[in-house]
């Protein structure tokens, strides 16, 4: 509910852009809280991840539900993540630091003249910046009328910035934020562009950094223009082959993307876009809460802080910061809103470039938090990629050869992957060595559908939210996937991917991304995190190794119980927490190599039951889901005895000589106490199918 490629592209062009309902878009004349009230997911993703989930998103009437109960992206057990701090508190900047000691005008390399509350340094025009910095434009200058305003500067630190003018003679004031850097250029729309209206008389610019240490600032120029105004808050970008849809009113996420050549009766829009949370859009996941920013909450559980693109639960649309066009591309910048919280704007950008050509559509993205905080480790959304409810089947590639057209993995009738019971059956890991990254949803009765190629991602989370096969891009029930990777977020350090787009049936998709391949590397996913790769998927699944921590992925839905990696035993350690059924799931069925029951016979699980247990022994109940049975009913159980006496030994389970152990292992469920006591314990080192 989560990476956005090397966009640093401020394309000096003609710009048409949007209207938008957007009672967050203005600029507050003082520093807005982040503090809220409101989330679960969608890592992956949320955000797992979860964040990572990351993420059907859900307004507290009829939207979606997330991917998870827990965001995307909860930290794994056993996992020290770093500790979540707050940065200095954020200083309101007061009208000015003190008075200008001297009525000495300055000027910019483009002539525009102006006074500063400080003196400038030797050279002239650097200044020393904390809080409170103000540049004065006593005459109104520079420009008529204008509705954007572009600044080239210097600064040791990312800033935060007050721009104060008129509108049809009231004086109003909006906010921005500024990265660090030499000759940065910064370009703003004001607040009131998307309602068609235009500022004179620029007064001030008040200036602050964004973590109250000082820094050296050089203005070397500054701009204002007027640009034309889109009324519908959309922007299409289009050719021959594809009609692409930007909502400018949801931070320039993509609602839209049409193949003229589908010829499919009733199918336009790929994409659904029921609400906010929907679209083709970035989604990130960070801090569980801190001594400034409070957490809120999504269905009955906590949410982490989660800037999404479009907009928050509540239906409060993200910002737009910034509009450019240039012939086949669109560029957007927005500010976006924190999804659990009620219309709370995150401190951070999110930039877009959207392109088309003849056969793919590129999106570059880039993001910048310039929270302070500390971030731990989580899923991260890339991106959050919703499909209309009729594109049913799931495909994607995973084998030791890529791009030689080997054979391609397909799930049909996904389940939801928000659904706690069912979300490890929604996530599909990628092994090491695999570059061909991409996945599509395609129809089961035509083949048609729509793909996307990440390159450098580890995971995905997919899946379906009631699914009814209908074709409306605006209908409840929608098909997800997010390309996940698990890394922290850092503040002002930016986050660069890329990722294309590609229509027809699944020989097409491939053939294109093949063509496009080398497109990008996308580095910066590598960045700040852990690798969620798997070293054979089909070893993996057959000897599941716990005594290194990442074996956990397969061990899934605890019930009434605590899972930790506990590094002296280097095992998992289960800890019951509830004594009624305290269980944990085995996932085969979210692996991308299928296991059939005939060629397994026995069941082995390395244990160990520490002496100071309750009780003398214990009894361990195996539902064992093959062939058709997805979940447990209790037909297909075996049980064995457990042995307490603080040392290893292996249970043994009899497949072979079970009825219903037939056709694909889906999951077993590990019910590892049939009766026990909160805070009975067991050590788990190794599962294995022979």
């Amino acid at each position: 509910m989560g990476k956005t490629a090397a966009l640093r592209m401020l394309l000096l062009g003609a710009a048409v852009t949007a209207l938008f309902q957007l009672a967050a878009c203005g600029g507050a004349p003082s520093v807005p809280a982040v503090t809220g009230d409101a989330p679960t997911a969608e890592q992956t993703a949320a955000q797992t991840a979860g964040e990572p989930g990351s993420a059907a998103r859900e307004t507290e009437a009829k939207t979606t539900e997330r991917r998870e109960t827990s965001p995307p992206g909860q930290e794994t057990a056993g996992e020290d993540p770093p500790r979540e701090t707050a940065a200095p508190a954020e200083t309101k900047l007061p009208e000015e630091t003190a008075a200008v000691p001297t009525e000495r005008i300055y000027q910019t390399d483009n002539g525009v003249r102006y006074t500063a509350s400080g003196s400038a340094k030797e050279d002239g025009k650097t200044f020393s910046v904390r809080s409170g910095f103000v540049l004065r434009f006593s005459d109104g200058t520079p420009g008529e009328d204008f509705n954007r305003l572009t600044l080239r500067y210097s600064s040791g630190r990312a800033l935060r910035i007050f721009v104060t003018y008129t509108v049809s003679g009231t004086e109003k004031t909006d906010d921005f934020y500024l990265e660090a850097g030499e000759g940065v250029a910064f370009s703003g729309l004001i607040s009131s562009y998307p309602d068609g209206q235009t500022a004179r008389d620029l007064r001030t610019v008040r200036i602050g950094t964004c973590d109250g240490r000082e820094t050296d600032f050089t203005l070397s120029e500054i701009r204002t223009e007027s640009v034309s105004v889109r009324r519908d808050g959309t922007y299409d970008i289009e050719n021959d082959r594809f009609r692409v849809g930007i909502r400018l009113a949801w931070g320039g996420g993509i609602q839209y993307i049409e193949d003229k050549t589908c010829g499919i009766d009733g199918l336009a829009n790929l994409i659904n876009c029921h609400d906010t949370g929907r679209l083709v859009q970035q989604s990130y996941y960070g801090t569980a809460g801190n001594s400034e920013y409070q957490a809120g909450r999504y269905n009955g559980s906590a949410w982490a802080y989660n800037p999404v693109q479009g907009g928050d639960r509540y239906g409060n649309p993200s910002r737009l910061i910034d509009l450019r066009v240039d012939g086949d591309s669109v560029y957007i910048k927005s500010q976006p809103q924190d999804w659990s919280l009620n219309n709370k704007i995150t401190k951070s950008y999110m930039e877009n470039t959207y392109t088309v050509s003849d056969g793919v559509i590129r999106v570059d993205n880039r993001f910048v938090d310039f929270s302070g905080w500390t971030h731990p480790v989580r899923d991260q959304e890339l991106p959050a990629f919703y499909t209309v409810s009729y594109l049913d089947r799931f495909t994607w590639y995973n084998g030791a050869e890529p791009w030689t057209d080997a054979p391609l993995f397909s799930r049909d009738a996904l389940a939801f992957w928000g659904d706690p019971a069912k979300a490890a059956s929604c996530r599909f890991f990628l092994r090491e060595g695999n570059t061909e990254t991409w996945c599509a949803w395609t129809s089961s009765e035509t083949g048609f559908g729509v793909g996307l190629f990440v390159p450098g991602v580890d995971s995905y989370t997919a899946g379906r939210y009631q699914y009814n096969g209908s074709k409306d891009p605006a209908d409840d029930a929608t098909n997800y996937v997010a390309p996940i990777n698990r890394f922290r977020l850092v503040s002002f350090e930016p986050i660069t991917y890329s990722y294309l787009i590609a229509t027809g049936t699944l020989a097409e998709i491939r053939e294109t991304f093949r063509q496009n391949r080398d497109f990008s590397q996308n580095e910066a996913l590598r960045k700040n995190g852990v690798s969620l790769r798997t070293a054979d998927a089909g070893a993996e699944a057959v000897e599941i190794d716990l005594s290194e921590e990442s074996g956990r992925e397969l061990l899934t839905s605890p019930k009434g119980t605590e899972i930790f990696y506990d590094g002296e035993q280097r095992a998992l350690r289960l800890t019951v927490t509830d004594a009624h059924d305290p269980q944990v799931m085995i996932e085969y069925a979210a692996l991308s190599e299928t296991l059939r029951a005939e060629d397994y016979k026995t069941l082995e699980i390395d244990y160990r039951i520490p002496p100071e247990n309750g009780k003398d022994g214990y009894e361990a109940d195996f539902f064992l889901c093959t062939g058709a049975k997805a979940y447990p009913d209790g037909s297909e159980r075996t049980r064995e005895k457990l042995i307490r006496d603080g040392l290893w030994h292996t249970v043994t389970v009899d497949l072979g000589a079970l009825p219903f152990w037939k056709g694909t292992v889906n999951r077993i469920r590990f019910d590892y106490f049939d009766s026990c006591s909160a805070g009975d314990a067991i050590y788990v080192r190794a599962i294995r199918l022979k």
